[in-house]
């Protein structure tokens, strides 16, 4: 973690600065202290009802609006304070068990949320004061709600590519959600930050049902997308169930390609991801003549070309939900070759995803040594030892297969990995 281990200290020192900056620029003004409590109470309800989006990590939580109301109550400063200490509380609620690292990703969540609200509140101050009475509170509190999300985004995204030293398109996937929760974060900062500036703070707390039905409902729906996912593993288990020769195949091709996928320098979250696909890359055989699939001989070039469309019904089949589109080239593109003879698309090297590479390799090679029992091979196909199959992996690379790919995989082999 070369690079990763500067991300605390330089966030720390960013923070600080910002903080610092925006203390001798605008001070603690007097607020009535009951107020300030109720809204540090509800951004700290808030907190404890975080809702995790998505596979790869994504978490929200509805703290915003509160910390909105106070910097219109009380300043940007005491909205910065009251900020940093409610992630600290929450982040200590949701890791009760001690590991390896935790007061660092504590720090670490505190110094983003620092930056963010020190951000925002600079970007509040001077449109506060611009504006006189209700729209300088709606207007700046539109202005902090914006600015936090956005630079909220920027730094853990940032801090994700530096300390998994991979690449952040798994982040920027979720951009939507962000972009969403953006939206959500502008109304009900705007409602809470003129209820303060109204004179009718009290009602505030009402406002703790909306963000309990949409902590809701956004759960439901993540949950609805985790039984997806499900449901896919569970048709293609009882695809390889159903047909002997694939029996144990998905399992290990998805173990191996996620080693491969971590070796390759992909972060862990994007290789849990190329695991997932690993696991559904065959889903589209459910679509594929039973009786073609099981036939105890060599199939005809008529009923090769319908297995060969396995890979488009697979990828038809995960484009209906949002959370997987980002997998649906690499379900689609896994049968495709360097030299552009493969299948659906005949894409060349560069076309062709890394993570569909990825999974090609593994596919293959499974399928070449077979299983440990007669039952997981067909009569006609003879397995080849995992010499022969590494033999033949290197003798297709450069036209079929990666060469960097082959060779990371052969390396895992060897050192007892993949």
């Amino acid at each position: 973690m070369s690079s990763g281990k500067h991300v605390l200290p330089l966030y720390g020192l960013l923070a600080g600065v910002l903080l610092a900056l925006l203390a001798q620029r605008f001070g603690l003004p007097s607020a009535p202290p009951w107020l300030v409590l109720l809204l540090v109470g509800l951004a700290l309800l808030a907190e404890l009802m975080p809702v995790q989006l998505s596979k790869r990590g994504l978490r929200i939580t509805f703290t915003l609006p509160y910390i909105t109301g106070l910097a219109v109550l009380a300043g940007p400063v005491a909205a910065v304070v009251a900020d940093v200490a409610i992630s600290l509380l929450g982040g200590v609620a949701a890791s009760r068990t001690p590991c390896r690292g935790r007061w660092s990703w504590l720090a670490l969540n505190a110094s983003v949320a620092a930056i963010s609200a020190s951000g925002a509140g600079l970007t509040f101050a001077p449109i506060r004061s611009a504006l006189p009475g209700d729209a300088g509170a709606a207007t700046g509190a539109l202005a902090f709600a914006c600015t936090y999300v956005l630079s909220n985004f920027l730094l853990v995204t940032f801090a994700q590519r530096a300390i998994s030293h991979g690449r952040s398109e798994a982040a920027w996937a979720d951009m939507r959600f962000a972009l969403q929760s953006l939206g959500l974060y502008a109304l009900l900062a705007v409602t809470v930050a003129l209820l303060v500036d109204l004179g009718h703070g009290v009602f505030a707390a009402l406002t703790i049902v909306p963000v309990w039905a949409l902590c809701t409902a956004l759960k439901m729906r993540a949950r609805l997308y985790g039984h997806y996912y499900e449901t896919m593993s569970a048709l293609t288990l009882m695809l390889q169930r159903a047909h002997p020769y694939t029996h144990g195949h998905l399992e290990r091709v998805a173990a191996t390609s996620e080693d491969v996928a971590l070796r390759l320098g992909l972060s862990p979250d994007r290789a849990r991801m190329v695991r997932e696909a690993a696991v559904l890359h065959d889903i589209g055989k459910i679509a594929v003549d039973e009786q073609i699939l099981d036939a105890p001989r060599s199939i005809t070039s008529e009923e090769y070309g319908h297995i060969q469309k396995h890979s488009e019904f697979g990828a038809e089949i995960l484009r209906q939900v949002p959370q997987y589109q980002l997998m649906v080239p690499w379900i689609r593109h896994h049968h495709e070759r360097l030299d552009g003879t493969g299948y659906p698309e005949r894409l060349l090297d560069e076309e062709i995803p890394v993570e569909s590479k990825i999974i090609a390799v593994a596919d293959a090679f499974d399928a070449m040594v077979g299983t440990s029992d007669q039952s997981g091979q067909r009569s006609y196909r003879t397995a080849l030892t995992h010499d022969e199959a590494v033999v033949e992996l290197r003798r297709c690379s450069g036209t079929q297969f990666d060469g960097k790919v082959v060779e990371v995989f052969v390396a895992a082999l060897e050192g007892g990995g993949a």
